[in-house]
């Protein structure tokens, strides 16, 4: 059989939750089984370069200029040399053309594409189809399309209008002891190491600051929270385009000394251990199965998620987390302020929370479902 040959292409591994998916089933994959090079049409990201520095092999920026039609020859040529036997495409728009169309003048074998959105936003902030016209053309030459849940796979085939059959679903997973459960010791020398006082009230946010992930929303139900009397601590993990306006934003409602922008933070599971509640009112676009959730949900935080795209199969209401309308500051403060009422119920939900993790996304699942998706498509390939 020997070893199969993985190319991954994508615009860029910026700090973002499918990237840290997709990176985690890289570094897991079997060394004896594959071996993979990536390939960056842009600078690698944060987490691009974390990789290539620790031993992938792989180029970045193919793009000379936005939107270079020539990456397409270069990226060819570099498949040419490696000969994959599968091209693995994150669903940036870019990489799913650029990749595909390489492929068909290579010797490159099948082709997947992980998707990881019900939807995309451009630059204007108009949501588009995760497959419009020019991809569902080149399903064509399209092996598989991971969804990552069951029911981002009914809306692969009913919305994106995808063929059932060129579908294949590979739930999230994460590392399990890289997210320990709470406990009254490690609450308290998180917040001790943040600076939290032992009775305040800490809501957390992990996101990165792209619309569709509705910070605005969070603070303006901590502005009515302030209103009913309840001065809660805010504490925004992630970065983005968008945190200056956000800050701006915080302070036009008068909260921004409740409100703190952390950036991009390496120590997501202290933050989760010090909170109170952690909550992702992200709009009906793009949102699938979210990696902060799952990381809240195995670290024991209370989950406060809006009821969009995949999150329903994670957070089932009032079961393992709270479940609300989307662009609802109104009921996002109502399920805040529910949480801190009755802590008893909420570690209820939270263990029960745990156990969904720890039974259905453990990051081993997810490996070893892209191992044999990627072994059963090179087969299929090079027959």
């Amino acid at each position: 059989m020997g070893i199969r040959r993985i190319a991954v292409v994508a615009s860029t591994f910026r700090v973002g939750g499918a990237e840290i998916v997709t990176a985690n089933v890289l570094r897991r994959l079997s060394r004896e089984r594959f071996e993979t090079r990536l390939y960056f049409l842009h600078q690698a990201g944060q987490i691009g370069r974390e990789l290539l520095t620790s031993g992938f092999g792989g180029v970045q920026q193919l793009c000379k200029v936005r939107r270079d039609p020539l990456a397409i020859a270069r990226l060819a040529t570099h498949l040419h040399r490696f000969s994959p036997d599968v091209v693995f495409c994150l669903d940036h728009a870019d990489a799913m053309w650029f990749g595909r169309t390489a492929a068909l003048f290579t010797p490159a074998g099948g082709v997947v594409i992980a998707s990881h959105s019900t939807g995309l936003v451009g630059r204007n902030g108009r949501v588009r189809p995760s497959f419009g016209t020019r991809d569902r053309v080149l399903m064509e030459f399209t092996s598989r399309v991971v969804a990552v849940s069951r029911s981002h796979a009914r809306y692969l085939r009913e919305v994106a209008g995808l063929p059932r059959e060129r579908i294949a679903v590979i739930e999230n997973g994460i590392e399990l002891d890289e997210w320990p459960e709470v406990t009254p010791e490690r609450r308290r020398d998180a917040r001790a190491a943040l600076a939290i006082a032992p009775g305040d009230e800490v809501v957390a946010m992990v996101a990165a600051m792209r619309p569709e992930k509705a910070h605005e929303d969070l603070l303006r139900a901590v502005v009515l929270l302030k209103e009913s009397g309840r001065r809660v601590r805010v504490l925004l993990a992630g970065d983005g385009e968008r945190r200056g306006a956000l800050e701006r934003h915080a302070e036009s409602l008068g909260v921004s000394d409740q409100v703190v922008f952390l950036g991009i933070r390496r120590d997501v599971a202290r933050l989760l251990h010090a909170c109170d509640v952690v909550v992702l009112p992200s709009r009906a676009v793009v949102e699938t199965l979210p990696l902060s959730i799952l990381e809240a949900m195995a670290s024991g935080a209370p989950v406060v998620a809006t009821r969009v795209g995949s999150v329903p199969d994670l957070v089932q209401d009032g079961i393992t987390g709270l479940l609300i309308a989307p662009e609802s500051p109104v009921e996002l403060a109502d399920a805040i302020a529910y949480t801190l009422e009755e802590p008893g119920r909420a570690r209820e939900r939270s263990r029960r929370a745990r156990a969904v993790v720890a039974e259905r996304h453990d990051i081993r699942r997810t490996v070893a479902g892209y191992e044999a998706l990627f072994e059963q498509v090179a087969t299929v390939s090079n027959r």
